[in-house]
């Protein structure tokens, strides 16, 4: 999982994706890279970094990344987690083809058959991610190299958007669900693509459409071409985009994600309409705009009675548990002016290994608070995901392994509201329920096949 942007035609490439980076810095904080095609389209400067892209890519090491066509990546680890930088993508390869830069924002579900069946092939692997792959499908290939992706990517499955430079080509692409975001822009006459449109937007770029499910887009001297690898399936957004991973100034499907995470909060009102307080607040800062609309919606006050310390990471982007049980003490502090002595509705986007939550109540109730109602923005979360978000396993998932009730005493709120799954999606532009959205998460129904020995993995 992560983020990724690409662009072509402009001299300021490196720096131009180095900004990007630095706006999709909230898809990974595991390491990060740009890959810029030489000139000679022969092979790629490049610099890769762990952590945070902020003060790893100083004006020195940007005026070696010289190129007119740049990608670049920020990941956290899903499959094969491993720190460091040797999964650090943009992947560098050389093959028949010729040379070839590669980065991947997704997961590839079917990833350890293929890998079985390459290696038994005479394939060395010299990467845990997936994103590898795709390569050694493209290697296997006598076909032009748009021929060779189309065939490769039929191969594999999951959600994924894709970038890659070749030969003077960015080329782009997505899965056949579109479950994983992808989009297309413009700055000037120059494209680009991005996994948000934030990304676009930040360096004065023009949002121009979602890449489609399927799709296979090259640009090539400021031309833009496009076909599908395969028919495009029914499709299946992933709806946590838009509850808590992308940015809430992006677009997603069409709709502004701030407005729909306003949404959500509405409804939820309208949910708890018989609930009382004497404030509504966010669990900063994913959780502002859904306060935000419930305190519209419900009449009650809005305050800010948490703060966030913006120097610590996500809890739940976090490798392991020890991990992001540290930043779940350091992360938010209440404010006693504001909490104590009040009847509260607490908002936050999601409740998946309640890690932050419980510690987060304890501290309220420590300032004073006299009674937490506890309202989240995400349907109970059942099941792992496969395609991108890290939630490995059923051991890890809150509500897998404790009822309602007790969840309730577990955290330590007075009650605890759950958005449902028709409300969510209705909220997001959903048609007839949650058509359109992945919803595995919630239901334990994945538009792609998942292996027994996959699950079991995991």
């Amino acid at each position: 999982m992560g983020g990724i942007i690409g662009l072509q035609g402009t001299q300021d490439a490196a720096q131009m994706i180095h900004v990007g980076l630095l706006t999709l810095q909230h898809r990974g904080q595991e390491s990060s890279g740009i890959a810029v095609e030489k000139e000679d389209g022969d092979f790629f400067n490049y610099h890769m970094s762990d952590g945070l892209v902020m003060g790893k890519y100083t004006p020195a090491i940007l005026e070696t990344l010289k190129g007119t066509s740049a990608i670049g990546h920020v990941r956290y680890p899903t499959t094969g987690i491993k720190s460091g930088l040797t999964d650090a993508q943009p992947f560098l390869f050389k093959c028949a083809h010729g040379s070839i830069a590669i980065a991947l924002s997704g997961n590839i579900v079917n990833t350890e058959a293929l890998r079985a069946k390459l290696a038994k092939e005479g394939s060395i692997f010299q990467h845990s991610s997936e994103t590898e792959l795709i390569v050694h499908l493209i290697a296997r290939e006598k076909l032009p190299i748009e021929n060779a992706l189309k065939k490769a990517l039929n191969k594999i499955e999951g959600g994924y958007g894709g970038i890659m430079l070749f030969k003077g080509k960015l080329i782009a692409f997505r899965d056949p669900y579109g479950i994983r975001p992808l989009v297309l822009g413009k700055i000037g006459k120059n494209f680009m693509v991005a996994s948000e449109t934030s990304a676009i937007e930040v360096l004065g770029g023009k949002y121009i459409r979602d890449v489609e499910p399927a799709e296979i887009l090259v640009i090539e001297k400021g031309k833009l071409s496009s076909g599908f690898f395969t028919q495009p399936k029914k499709e299946n957004n992933c709806i946590f985009e838009q509850v808590y991973f992308s940015r809430p100034d992006s677009i997603v499907r069409g709709f502004s994600v701030a407005e729909a995470r306003m949404s959500m909060g509405r409804k939820l009102a309208q949910q708890m309409k018989d609930i009382k307080a004497d404030i509504v607040m966010p669990v900063p800062d994913s959780g502002f705009f859904a306060a935000l609309g419930f305190a519209k919606e419900s009449g009650i006050p809005f305050e800010m009675g948490l703060v966030r310390n913006h120097y610590m990471g996500r809890s739940f982007i976090k490798s392991t548990q020890h991990m992001r049980e540290v930043v779940a003490k350091l992360k938010l502090f209440p404010i006693g002016g504001i909490v104590k002595g009040k009847n509260i509705i607490l908002i936050d986007d999601s409740i998946v290994r309640g890690t932050t939550a419980k510690k987060m109540i304890n501290m309220l109730k420590e300032h004073g608070v006299k009674n937490i109602h506890f309202a989240v923005t995400s349907p109970p979360i059942i099941a792992p995901c496969f395609y991108g978000i890290n939630t490995p396993s059923k051991s890890e998932l809150i509500y897998c392994n404790m009822s309602h009730e007790q969840i309730v005493k577990e955290i330590g709120v007075t009650s605890l509201h759950l958005i449902t799954i028709k409300n969510a999606a209705d909220a997001c532009g959903g048609i007839s329920g949650c058509q359109g959205f992945c919803s595995a998460c919630f239901t334990d129904k994945y538009p792609t096949k998942i292996s027994k020995s996959t699950r079991e993995a995991r």
